[in-house]
């Protein structure tokens, strides 16, 4: 069998795996990403992209790519119920769509303050293709048909046996750390016997038709994104793929019954829409069918020791709310810059327990509201987590690691969007003006440390330059102001970031404030320097 070394091994080529694929090697780090099956998604799912990662995506230079893919779906929003597609009365659409685009006027204008991107909507098979097209042309390597068999870790590193499920042909790889982005049923974790916690399916079993049929005649150029169907004998709910032919029917089925995924033939599939639509005469061809359950999993730990759980093989959360795909997604965006650090040597390996301590808080808070979106759409009631603002889960969570240096004395709350600074947050976003080009601040994030100052940064600026060459790492420094080469276009830095003109933030390459002080310090050479140790693992001493 071939032997191959590789500092990092993703199984898994959906959307997390592809993500951890693309921001490893915007760090300059080598990977090999392996894939079971013969291409990207064929299945449209996951088509909700939050603000947040299209911010991402923005870093990765996507954001216009995507944007691009996701115009045909661009203004579908809200929601109606109907008897069938043939009942649906015009004047009453219209209304809806009158009061729904008010709604998303004011989401929009919300969203315009905190972020430069704006939420889209592309389904997975539409974006895995243009992550994969990136990955390319990128560093590392990516191979699909090809299957994790076996695996084992010891202090150095971790050795897998992958095959080909073409021609059999088994391989060794050996890597410095596996990510594991296999799946909801991932046997790497299965293999890592780490539990889960959750209740479990909580909001029923459903077969997920796609499907193309001409609806126009009917629908008259509404753009609703859900789409009820009362009719008792084909409830379930339409959600358009392309906004033009293609759709995907949700039909929920009992397995307590005795019902079965296998029992939805292709001609039973086409029956029931043809009784959702109301029309037995509509031509229609089935795609692919496929089961999926609400389910609300957690495992227990997210990593071990050169092992990473990302995406669903970590987390499943119900779609309400579009969190899923988004989380996972996150979670590569975190530990990709860590694992980069650690295998440049330019921090300690305990810095990747950070992974877990962050990425674990956040994703029990976003699972169970995305949970209690559900009930409160099946009308179970609402626990006390949906006083949480949609905004606070979507990007104004708080890490708190041994990566982050704490304020004392401050609380963080998630009832309402906090980004003012704060150590742990996301570095707020406003627009500067960098001479004839306008840019925002997380623009100005890229895979070194940042440090924020007024336009007086001189000290600040040596301190940077004498820590970074003591550490082997780069800090980018940029001071704002009039006098600057970074002016502020909208807002004032020092009140966004809450800090005097003679204070500094010091941003993380994820884009999370790891610490700031307010004021001008003395020995800033000095701290800088704490804080940078104790931030990359090197130094536990509390700052």
């Amino acid at each position: 069998m071939k032997h191959k070394h590789v500092p990092v091994l993703i199984v898994g080529g959906g959307l997390t795996g592809l993500t951890s694929a693309l921001f490893l090697a915007r760090h300059n780090t080598d990977y090999l990403l392996i894939e079971k099956h013969a291409g990207t998604a064929i299945h449209p799912k996951a088509g909700g992209i939050t603000f947040r990662t299209m911010e991402l995506f923005r870093q990765l230079g996507l954001e216009k790519a995507i944007r691009t893919a996701s115009e045909p779906l661009d203004h579908i929003r809200g929601r109606i119920a109907v008897e069938t597609i043939k009942n649906i009365d015009l004047t009453e659409l219209k209304q809806g769509e009158s009061t729904q685009r008010e709604i998303d006027k004011k989401i929009v204008e919300r969203i315009e303050k905190i972020s430069p991107s704006k939420a889209a909507s592309c389904y997975q098979m539409d974006l895995e293709p243009i992550l994969l097209r990136a990955a390319e042309q990128g560093k590392g390597h990516i191979r699909y048909n090809t299957e994790l068999v076996a695996y084992r870790q010891d202090d150095l590193g971790v050795t897998a046996t992958i095959v080909d499920r073409e021609t059999g042909t088994k391989e060794i790889i050996r890597s410095d750390y596996l990510v594991a982005a296999d799946g909801a049923k991932s046997t790497i974790r299965k293999h890592m016997k780490i539990p889960t916690t959750g209740r479990g399916v909580i909001g029923g079993h459903y077969i997920n038709i796609y499907f193309q049929a001409d609806l126009s005649y009917f629908l008259k150029g509404s753009q609703f994104g859900w789409i009820q169907i009362l009719n008792p004998e084909a409830f379930g709910a339409f959600i358009t793929v392309n906004n033009r032919d293609e759709w995907i029917y949700h039909v929920a089925y009992n397995p307590s019954n005795g019902e079965r995924p296998e029992d939805f033939s292709e001609e039973r599939c086409r029956e029931i829409i043809k009784k959702a639509i109301g029309v037995s005469t509509i031509d229609i061809v089935i795609f692919s069918i496929l089961p999926w359950a609400a389910v609300e999993h957690t495992a227990t730990c997210f990593m071990d020791k050169r092992v990473f759980l990302t995406g669903d093989a970590a987390h499943l959360m119900p779609p309400t709310g579009g969190f899923g795909s988004n989380t996972g997604i996150q979670d590569a965006h975190n530990l990709a810059w860590k694992l980069a650090a650690v295998i440049q040597k330019k921090a300690h390996p305990r810095l990747l327990q950070t992974y877990h301590d962050e990425r674990y808080d956040v994703v029990e808070k976003t699972t169970k509201y995305a949970s209690d979106l559900l009930f409160k759409a099946m009308n179970k009631g609402v626990s006390t987590l949906n006083n949480m603002d949609h905004l606070a889960i979507t990007v104004g969570y708080k890490y708190s690691s041994e990566a982050i240096i704490e304020e004392k004395f401050t609380t963080h709350r998630m009832d309402r969007l906090e980004l003012n600074g704060k150590p742990g947050t996301r570095a707020p976003h406003m627009w500067l003006k960098d001479g004839d080009k306008y840019i925002s601040v997380l623009d100005l994030i890229d895979e070194n440390f940042v440090l924020l100052t007024g336009e007086d940064n001189k000290y600040w600026r040596t301190a940077a330059e004498d820590v970074a060459s003591h550490l082997g790492i780069c800090i980018d420094v940029y001071g704002l102001g009039s006098e600057s080469n970074l002016v502020e276009y909208e807002g004032n830095w020092e009140s966004v970031y809450n800090v005097s003109s003679e204070g500094a933030v010091l941003i993380r390459p994820d884009g999370f404030v790891a610490w700031r002080t307010k004021e001008r310090i003395l020995h800033s050479n000095e701290i800088l320097k704490q804080v940078m140790t104790t931030i990359l693992g090197e130094d536990s001493e509390t700052i």
